[in-house]
């Protein structure tokens, strides 16, 4: 009995978060339900503290048992599911000092429209691209896998394309359309990342889109997958566009970077690093940073010469490139966003603030 009413708690919980419009609900042992709505904590406070039964209930309400057989075996698992109300969520479970905490992240249905994600040109222009390589990157809650979503949404509606999706786990469900859309997770229908892409390689695929990158040998594929005839769209973290490319850079061993960067520069059509940021009046709106292809930063790139790309996307904004501080500015101009918001974005705040004024 006890049990049940556990299970009919979690299940009210989840419920409530939904209704409230979180992004995502965190459960620990010992403290209140905590929820992120538009960007920002809080603390359920008319609810109980969460006990170690209520924590251990959500993940049994959610989990299936070879999710079980993965938390036993490497002590954290994630993967995506569907409440009874068509809900889809993404719950990731770990240990803590000996006890289980667990994560829902609230996937919303509606997939955005580039108008309503403001996209710069040069997002649309990939979107019509039959090769190449585009990376969309940003810190966590950026709104990386909205934008993903977004141009693989399009493609699907309005062109006749073979979409391939890796994912890990599967957060949106897309019906074909004009496209025909495949999305493999790893685990479940692939057994890594890198599988997945050679897999790709030998079939006839139009477009790759790739949830994440871990590891050179995956971004060897993809980088070979790309300069074929499949345009592969590629989500990593990263804190900026040089921040990106040095990560990758760095999958390589000292002796491949050289040529491995001149592939990535040759293949790399685009990068766009985001931000999420409150929006004057509510909601949240979306600043990109944007990289493109051109001689100049091909070359910076090929030459691992990443420091100098921000000036060179600074001079070259008739070929849609900007900074970060640039999309900031153009924000708070607009009366979109509050400059103290702005501030808390910039990685060069005091370079940011003289440029309110100009």
């Amino acid at each position: 009995m006890a049990e049940k009413t556990t299970q009919l708690e979690v299940s009210r919980l989840l419920t409530k978060a939904v209704q409230m419009g979180a992004q995502v609900m965190h459960l620990q042992p010992g403290a209140l339900p905590v929820i992120r709505i538009s960007g920002e904590l809080r603390s359920l406070q008319d609810e109980v503290i969460v006990t170690v039964e209520m924590v251990q209930s959500m993940f049994d309400f959610l989990a299936l048992p070879i999710h079980k057989e993965h938390l036993e075996r490497d002590r954290q698992v994630i993967f995506s599911t569907e409440l009874d109300n068509h809900q889809r969520v993404i719950l990731r479970a770990e240990w803590e000092r000996g006890r289980l905490v667990v994560s829902v992240q609230f996937i919303h249905a509606k997939i955005h429209t580039f108008q309503e994600l403001a996209v710069p040109p040069v997002v649309e222009r990939i979107a019509q691209k039959e090769s190449g390589l585009f990376i969309i990157s940003g810190p966590f809650d950026s709104g990386k896998t909205s934008l993903w979503t977004s141009i693989i949404e399009t493609i699907n509606t309005n062109l006749t394309k073979r979409i391939v999706t890796i994912e890990s786990p599967i957060e949106h469900v897309f019906v074909n359309k004009k496209s025909f859309i495949e999305q493999r997770e790893i685990g479940r229908d692939v057994t890594s990342w890198a599988a997945g892409a050679r897999g790709v390689k030998e079939t006839d695929v139009d477009l790759l889109g790739v949830s994440d990158c871990t590891s050179g040998e995956q971004l060897k594929e993809i980088i070979n997958v790309s300069e074929g005839k499949t345009l592969v769209i590629m989500i990593m973290e990263s804190l900026s566009v040089v921040h990106a490319l040095d990560i990758l850079q760095g999958y390589f061993t000292a002796e491949e970077q050289s040529s491995w960067r001149a592939a990535l520069a040759r293949a790399t059509e685009a990068i766009v690093n985001l931000r999420l940021l409150p929006r004057v009046g509510g909601g949240r709106v979306m600043a990109y940073e944007v990289y493109a292809k051109a001689l100049t930063t091909q070359s910076l790139v090929s030459q691992g010469s990443f420091s100098q790309l921000p000036n060179a996307m600074h001079t070259a904004s008739q070929e849609g490139m900007q900074t970060l501080d640039s999309a900031l500015v153009a924000l708070v101009r607009a009366g979109s966003v509050l400059p103290e918001h702005a501030l808390a974005e910039s990685q060069n705040p005091d370079q940011l603030k003289s440029m309110f004024g100009k």
